[in-house]
């Protein structure tokens, strides 16, 4: 019997990253980053760091598999910026790994209002799938269909 192949998206893990400076509040800042992605405080790994110059970083992970990566990432998609969404839809090839894992980096300062692309000290949320079918270009197609971004094509 041949193998039915799905235009669904099933992730294997969900990793959410980012670093707190010192001068920064960072009970506020991890308690806005769980709000807005629906985790739960224990599900952030801390580590302490030094920077370049001596100073104090905070290292913040979440580690997110099977119904955990689902939920965290149907939250993301519901919070994409329209303008998040164009972008996306135009380029998200060039934000996508060798093997198909979707990478995003969002802005801190914007969460509010809701999730937009940034460089300048970002949230980086990295997106893996848990099998690669049909190539780069049906992922990026299963992709665009799940986050609900405009199709450019």
């Amino acid at each position: 019997m041949a193998k039915e192949r799905t235009n669904h998206l099933s992730l294997a893990s969900v990793t959410i990253s980012y670093f707190i400076h010192s001068t920064e509040d960072a009970r506020k800042l991890n308690g806005e980053i769980c709000a807005e992605f629906g985790l739960d405080e224990p599900e952030l790994n801390q580590e302490e760091l030094e920077g370049h110059y001596g100073n104090k970083l905070t290292f913040v992970k979440a580690h997110l598999t099977n119904m955990r990566a689902a939920d965290i990432f149907q939250q993301i998609a519901s919070r994409l910026t329209p303008s998040t969404r164009q972008r996306l839809s135009r380029e998200l090839e060039k934000s996508m790994d060798e093997h198909d894992a979707l990478y995003l980096r969002l802005d801190r300062q914007t969460l509010i209002e809701g999730l937009s692309l940034s460089d300048e000290e970002p949230i980086r949320v990295k997106l893996k799938p848990k099998l690669r079918s049909g190539g780069r270009q049906e992922m990026a197609s299963v992709y665009k269909k799940e986050l609900k971004l405009q199709c450019a094509e």
